[in-house]
């Protein structure tokens, strides 16, 4: 059982493991070629992770995906970057010391100035939630459930059988794609997405609390 904290670089570790709350506010960015490999990281997202720089791009960045995920989830992450293409995933993190850490995140190519293709560039936020009918625990909860199937199924089949429950899942819910029932849970569209990755620090409260019910937990 994890316990909540909110996150704090200076907070002394003990034999618990804690779960992280990701400050909107703060850029958690971490860059990726298309050789899988992490060409930067934020400042913030180092500080998250509890590694150094020199040690973090030297590792895949599977490295900080949480045993919990499903290999799935992430071959369909791979499938829209190696087509180019913008995507979301919900991923749960886990830090060098064991800590973890939901995260809403974001995919999005970037460009050299010739126009040619440089890298990934992805960005995590909390997880947003609904405002009448849902929350963020009740988020986490229908996704750890969906993960945990996929996972079960993985570690007595392989990931084909995976997908082929994930494709039965999300048709027999009605939903085109996972992006689709990851939106599902959310207030605002995809056309949003990038007004709610680039909050920072000067983005009045008003605007965050569009996407997110519970400030104080950050």
């Amino acid at each position: 059982m994890h316990s909540e904290k909110k996150f704090n670089t200076t907070q002394n570790k003990t034999n618990m493991n804690f779960t992280i709350n990701l400050d909107i506010r703060q850029s958690a960015v971490v860059k990726i070629n298309l050789n899988n490999q992490i060409d930067y990281a934020s400042e913030y997202m180092m500080k998250i992770l509890g590694y150094n720089l020199t040690e973090f791009i030297t590792q895949p960045p599977k490295t900080i995906c949480h045993p919990d995920m499903p290999d799935i989830i992430h071959d369909t992450i791979g499938e829209f970057i190696m087509g180019y293409k913008e995507g979301i995933a919900v991923l749960k993190h886990i830090t060098k010391t064991g800590d973890t850490f939901w995260a809403f995140t974001h995919y999005k190519p970037s460009y050299n100035p010739d126009g040619s293709f440089e890298a990934f560039v992805t960005r995590r936020k909390p997880l947003p939630s609904k405002k009448l009918d849902g929350s963020i625990l009740d988020l986490k909860h229908q996704i750890s459930k969906l993960y945990q199937i996929l996972k079960e199924i993985e570690s007595h089949t392989d990931t084909t059988r995976a997908r082929k429950y994930l494709n039965g899942f999300l048709e027999y819910n009605n939903y085109k794609s996972l992006n689709d029932y990851y939106m599902s849970f959310f207030d605002f569209k995809k056309d949003e997405l990038e007004k709610y990755f680039s909050i920072d620090e000067k983005t009045p409260q008003k605007v965050i609390n569009k996407y997110i019910n519970v400030i104080e937990v950050f």
